[in-house]
């Protein structure tokens, strides 16, 4: 399934004017939510899965709504609009196929003994209901809300993709099945993403047992993590009881007789970004796998390996632990290994947002702002995701001011106020020498980027 709308109102910040009623491209492909802190991206993310997973899931996931009904507010919607692939979306039992989008939907309604400005003396549970007919399709209990859905797939991941750790009852949340344990990490911060080097580990004991389709799948999912995913030349060069284990090779795909460069060490030995980006793979490979009960893996023409199985991966705050390069890098490289997985992420990277699709660029107002989200137009689209990191920083996107320090800021101005003064033939000799020693500086960190720019050009990058 894909989403292709989203609606949102008296959700938190979500009210009146900033009521959310946004369009989505109906595809695999990058969808990232940017916004300032504080502009609801994590409440926007959670609603949206909750909506997917039904009210089994939502009640699971979310023990107690309190505090999701805006304040001064006594009923709160969230909406989500899918599309359904009737190959891969399995419907249960008896019933007629939905046509087109079909909407999913929850209210969140408070007590009427309680009052609306949440002046209680006590916690309030809202009673959560599904909608009914006309605002919700009344099969969903047959396909995407079934208690273990044949398809239908939706996973969620929160900013504390650790590959390590993780205990008590929200790390049991993440092994259960179903949609529930699929976003669990979105909801919990306390779970890990462990379970996916368990479930190669599984796999390579599988393999040595004989069984059928082991070998193979564990020899796509080693080839699409060796693909770009770790250091540069660096590869998955096996899978024992105690993990799975990198070396930096040739460049060559290893063998069992061949020579690493590198002594290999596990990957929990490797730093925090590459581990969580590992993670976060390896755990949607094993998600779809236990989903479908396949792949589809294929390699391309140029020899990428890809996973080509349907769904939503909801990711808040992608950037987190990632190195500036890998921000701008893992946009392309997950739309590219799963090109019909349709990923929603927030983020507060301008580089994140440069892998946005065409009408996938959305931005979430600031708190003080009463507007809606809203996808953003041609002109801003263009100038993020074919201009500089700085573009996309200083556009209304961010709202950032300057991409400059407030040191160079200050320097700025210190050079802009002597300039005039030489301009008008009254600095100083301490002040001419002054500006040119600015000036120097100024010029030498744009040279210094025009050099490196050129040289990267240079090296075909």
């Amino acid at each position: 399934m894909y989403v292709t709308k989203i609606g949102l109102s008296n959700v938190r910040g979500f009210t009146g004017p900033r009521a959310v009623d946004l369009t989505l491209p109906e595809s695999g492909g990058w969808i990232v939510m940017a916004g300032r802190n504080g502009s609801g991206k994590t409440t926007l993310l959670k609603a949206l899965a909750v909506a997917l997973g039904g009210p089994s899931v939502a009640r699971t996931l979310v023990p107690d709504f309190t505090g999701w009904v805006s304040q001064g507010e006594r009923e709160g919607w969230a909406q989500a609009f899918i599309a359904r692939d009737p190959s891969r979306d399995v419907l249960r039992g008896r019933g007629r196929a939905p046509d087109g989008p079909q909407v999913l939907g929850l209210t969140w309604t408070l007590p009427s003994t309680s009052t609306p400005d949440h002046t209680l003396s006590h916690p309030v549970r809202p009673d959560l209901a599904a909608y009914q007919p006309p605002y919700g399709w009344p099969g969903a209990e047959r396909g995407p809300w079934s208690e273990n859905p044949q398809g239908w797939f939706c996973a969620a991941y929160g900013p504390f993709r650790r590959l390590m750790g993780g205990a008590g009852e929200a790390q049991r949340l993440m092994l259960s099945p179903g949609p529930a344990g699929r976003m669990a990490s979105l909801f919990h911060e306390d779970v890990s993403l462990a379970e996916g080097v368990s479930w190669l580990v599984n796999l390579h004991l599988r393999k040595l047992e004989g069984r059928q389709g082991a070998e193979e799948l564990l020899e796509v999912v080693t080839n699409l993590l060796s693909d770009g995913l770790l250091p540069e030349r660096h590869r998955v060069v096996r899978v024992d009881s105690e993990g799975l284990w990198v070396a930096r090779t040739d460049g060559e795909r290893p063998t069992p007789s061949s020579s690493a460069r590198s002594r290999p060490f596990p990957l929990r030995e490797m730093s925090d970004g590459y581990r969580t980006v590992a993670a976060l793979v390896l755990d949607i490979v094993r998600q779809i796998q236990t989903a479908y009960g396949t792949l589809d893996a294929r390699v391309t023409d140029d020899g990428r390996p890809q996973i080509r199985m349907p769904g939503v991966v909801i990711i808040d705050e992608i950037d987190a632990h990632l190195h500036v390069t890998w921000q701008r890098r893992i946009g392309d490289w997950l739309r590219d290994h799963f090109p019909n997985i349709q990923f929603i992420v927030s983020s507060h990277s301008p580089y994140i947002c440069q892998a946005a699709d065409e009408g996938g660029l959305i931005r979430l107002p600031g708190p003080d702002e009463d507007r809606p989200p809203e996808t953003v137009d041609e002109d801003l689209y263009h100038r993020v995701v074919f201009g500089s990191g700085d573009d996309a920083a200083i556009s209304e996107l961010f709202g950032l001011e300057t991409p400059y320090s407030s040191r160079a800021e200050k320097h700025r101005r210190r050079f802009v106020w002597l300039e005039r003064k030489l301009y008008d033939g009254e600095a100083s000799d301490e002040e001419v020498a002054e500006y040119h020693e600015l000036d120097d500086l100024l010029t030498s960190s744009v040279e210094a980027r025009v050099t490196e720019v050129a040289a990267r050009l240079g090296r075909g990058e």
